[in-house]
């Protein structure tokens, strides 16, 4: 049983979507055939650990998997975010910290938000904001990439990083400064 979950394992960490220009492994959390979460890295274990930690955090059942169909899904989804300004409608769950999400839905396409602004929108204590935003469910669809420090300036976006958070916001109209 543990060789065929190492040779699954292994097999997993061969694909790649492509996101915006990076290359990404992407993981799904899927119950009753409804997605729940998905976790990315550029490694697929690591991108199964990212999910992990989701999964974990908002108690989420099911069984996590790769698939081709909700690749296609979550492509049209980041696509209609990202260069259409369309809101994601999040699935019916009861997810932890739902005014974190809901206010990181509320910042439009083109625009930022400090990460203190959203902290005091939705409620949080900016401390437990920051942990809070390590467990997006539904990272950019959920635009935490629109978030900014106070002096305007890129941080975070775990696990990707300030590069992959730079080419979503340039492909939102929003300009950084170097």
């Amino acid at each position: 049983m543990h060789a065929e979950q190492d040779r699954g394992r292994e097999a997993c960490t061969t694909r790649a979507v492509d996101l915006f220009g990076f290359e990404v492994q992407v993981r799904f959390r899927v119950h009753n055939a409804r997605l729940l979460a998905y976790g990315w890295h550029w490694d697929g274990v690591r991108a199964e650990h990212h999910l992990d930690a989701i999964v974990q955090y908002h108690h989420l059942p099911g069984e996590t998997l790769e698939s081709g169909e909700f690749e296609t899904w979550l492509l049209q989804e980041l696509e209609a975010v990202v260069r259409g300004g369309a809101t994601f409608e999040p699935p019916r769950y009861a997810y932890r910290e739902l005014s974190v999400w809901q206010a990181l839905i509320a910042i439009p396409r083109g625009n930022t938000s400090t990460y203190v602004d959203l902290a005091k929108a939705a409620g949080t204590p900016y401390p437990k904001l920051l942990a809070i935003l390590l467990k997006n469910p539904f990272q950019v669809l959920f635009p935490c990439h629109r978030l900014v420090t106070k002096k305007g300036t890129l941080m975070g976006f775990h696990p990707l990083g300030v590069a992959v958070k730079r080419r979503l916001l340039e492909l939102e109209g929003v300009q950084m400064g170097e």
